[in-house]
């Protein structure tokens, strides 16, 4: 039984404390927090969010990969599944760059620039699955009738229902510069008519680095308001930054692409953060926040070489615009996506931490004692149906039970064994209150880690 005042030390430093009636380890709640990067290496993002989970795609040295997560900021710690590798079904066998993942309909589609290796020969392709990790069929080439020069593809469906295709090209034949185009689409493979230019590289925060250069266009939309956020400047320079494009106008109208004045996200020297850009947009798990996934440089002068992945709250303007902020440095802890919750951050009674390489945060809550209880605070935007899941492993080789309370109504729930490192999800159908609400996990049998929970509406689609 531990003294007084060793209980007393412990609870000022706020690591732990040990009541002395049950012998029970307590630590209270943290803050949800988590730090950047999401990767330590990586470049050009591309994440889906679909009935509650995450699909990241990137491109590196193995070819073309997805990553599936519960979580947003988990990502990272998720299994990398190789679904593409150059030179399979006659497809270009090199520089596979900026993979696309974009769902249409049942289908699941991969959007990636490949040449033969040479640079001048890169064009755009397409995958094909019902599933977003694969296994993929090799589509074919996508181009306008001008069959240029083309990298970082992306759709949308713009608020007439129509998709179009967006991309960086060059005008002719030579790399000069590069220009963002769009172009309406017959059906996932195949452009309608030709090219239309959206913007050119001309303003100065735009012409960093030589060929000058606008990139990686992604769509952001809120309130029935279309914006295409963009790379410009040359992505080996410290300076390449975002800028927008506001769509006032017809779609395939050139002059209704209003350009924003100057960067909208660029570099901060004072959190070290240099060349940020090529980013991704999708939502927290509860729909309530916009998020955005890009790569920047942490050392100056590092180029293609130094790139890492990370995540950032965007924000919005009273005026309907987005407001992105400064890049934020490595040692900052931000609040984590709203409706995702890091077990380990819970108030834990009886419960061990440990370190874990494939969870969420790297590390999980291990209850395995029927006094051991963990606490979570979460909050719903507004009162209603939800699905609450829980990310769960159980290495114990029997079922685990455990009785999950949400403002004091108790359901009985049952954890497959499957071993200790084979993370899986539970939903459980839940309603909750808006703001605030009290959800406890009380062990009944058995042994389980919890690593993650989300919070999603019960009516969660892709977005």
């Amino acid at each position: 039984m531990p003294s007084p005042l060793n209980a007393a030390v412990l609870a000022v430093l706020g690591l732990a404390t040990l009541t002395t009636a049950s012998q029970v380890l307590t630590r209270p709640a943290k803050a949800q927090t988590f730090r950047n990067p999401i990767l330590p290496a990586g470049q050009d993002p591309s994440v889906v969010f679909d009935a509650g989970f995450y699909h990241l795609v990137q491109s590196d040295e193995d070819g073309i990969s997805v990553r599936t997560s519960l979580t947003l900021t988990g990502l990272g710690n998720a299994k990398k599944t190789v679904v593409w590798r150059g030179g399979q079904d006659d497809s270009p066998c090199c520089e596979l760059w900026a993979p696309e993942l974009v769902r249409w309909g049942d289908r699941w589609y991969i959007y990636y620039a490949a040449d033969d290796g040479r640079n001048e020969n890169h064009r755009m392709y397409v995958l094909e699955s019902r599933r977003p990790g694969g296994p993929y069929t090799f589509k074919g080439k996508i181009s306008d009738p001008t069959n240029r020069w083309a990298i970082d593809g992306t759709v949308f469906q713009a608020p007439d229902g129509q998709r179009y295709y967006l991309w960086s090209g060059w005008e002719g034949t030579t790399n000069v510069q590069q220009n963002l185009y769009i172009s309406r689409m017959r059906n996932p493979w195949t452009l309608q008519g030709e090219r239309v230019l959206i913007s050119s590289p001309e303003q100065p925060w735009e012409l960093n680095g030589s060929p000058y250069i606008n990139e990686g266009p992604e769509v952001l939309m809120r309130g029935g308001r279309v914006f295409v956020v963009y790379s410009a400047s040359g992505s080996w320079t410290n300076d390449y930054c975002l800028g927008w494009l506001s769509l006032q106008g017809s779609v395939l109208d050139p002059k209704a692409w209003r350009k924003s004045n100057g960067c909208v996200f660029s570099r901060n020297d004072e959190a070290s953060v240099f060349a940020p850009g090529h980013n991704t947009f999708v939502k927290s798990p509860d729909g309530s926040e916009d998020w955005q996934l890009f790569h920047a440089n942490e050392i100056a002068g590092s180029s293609w070489g130094g790139r890492s992945v990370r995540a950032q709250k965007v924000s919005w303007n009273p005026d309907g615009t987005p407001r992105f902020g400064r890049p934020t440095a490595f040692s900052a802890a931000l609040p984590l996506p709203s409706g995702e919750y890091e077990a380990e951050q819970a108030r834990l009674v009886g419960v061990e931490v440990r370190e874990t390489s494939l969870a969420s945060g790297g590390q999980a809550a291990r209850l395995d004692s029927r006094t051991d209880r963990l606490e979570l605070r979460v909050r719903a935007p507004k009162a209603g149906a939800y699905t609450l899941r829980v990310r769960f492993a159980n290495g114990s080789g029997r079922a685990a039970r455990q009785t999950i309370s949400v403002n004091g109504a108790a359901t009985k729930v049952s954890y497959a064994s499957g071993g200790w490192e084979n993370f899986g999800s539970r939903p459980l159908a839940v309603r909750l209150r808006t703001g605030e609400n009290e959800v406890k996990f009380a062990q009944d049998t058995g042994a389980v880690q919890i690593d993650a929970v989300t919070l999603t509406p019960a009516d969660t689609a892709s977005r």
